[in-house]
C-alpha cells in the first residue's frame, strides 16, 4: 500500500477516491483494452502480412486518439465538434476512467463506458472468430 501510494504521488496525481477508484479505473482500462484488441485481431486475420496490421492499427488509432478529449477539454470547442469528439469511443473510455479516479463517474458514464467496450466486443469477436475459422 505504501509503495502504491508513493508511486502515485511520484507521478504527481492522487486519485480522489483512493485505492478503490484506482483499482476500478485499472479494471475498466483492462476491459476496454481487451474489447478493442478484438478489432485488431480481426484486422490481423483479414490481412496477409503482419506489417499491415501495424500500419492499419496506426491509421485507426491515431485519428481517434487525437480527435478525443485526451489532450483537450471539449468544452472549449464548437458544438458540432464537441459532440463528435464526445461520441468518440476513446473519449468515452477516458471520461469514465477519469470519473472513476476522481469519484465523479455517474451511472450514465459507467453505462456508456461499458457499452462502448461491449459493443466493440459484440461486433468484432464473432467476426474475428468467423474469419479465423474460414481460414482453417
Amino acid at each position: 500500500m505504501t509503495i502504491c501510494r508513493s508511486s502515485i504521488l511520484a507521478l504527481g496525481f492522487r486519485p480522489e477516491v483512493g485505492i478503490p477508484g484506482a483499482v476500478a479505473a485499472l479494471i475498466y482500462v483492462l476491459l476496454f483494452a481487451y474489447c478493442t484488441s478484438w478489432v485488431f485481431a480481426f484486422v490481423g486475420n483479414t490481412v496477409r502480412r503482419p506489417e499491415t496490421v501495424s500500419g492499419t492499427s496506426m491509421m485507426v488509432v491515431y485519428p481517434l486518439l487525437f480527435a478525443s478529449n485526451v489532450l483537450v477539454d471539449t468544452s472549449t470547442m464548437p458544438s458540432g465538434l464537441m459532440m463528435a469528439i464526445d461520441w468518440n469511443p476513446i473519449s468515452v473510455a477516458v471520461s469514465l476512467t477519469r470519473g472513476l479516479l476522481h469519484g465523479t463517474a455517474s451511472a450514465a458514464d459507467k453505462a456508456a463506458g461499458l457499452g462502448v467496450g461491449l459493443l466493440l466486443l459484440g461486433i468484432f469477436a464473432p467476426l474475428t472468430i468467423y474469419v479465423y475459422l474460414r481460414k482453417q
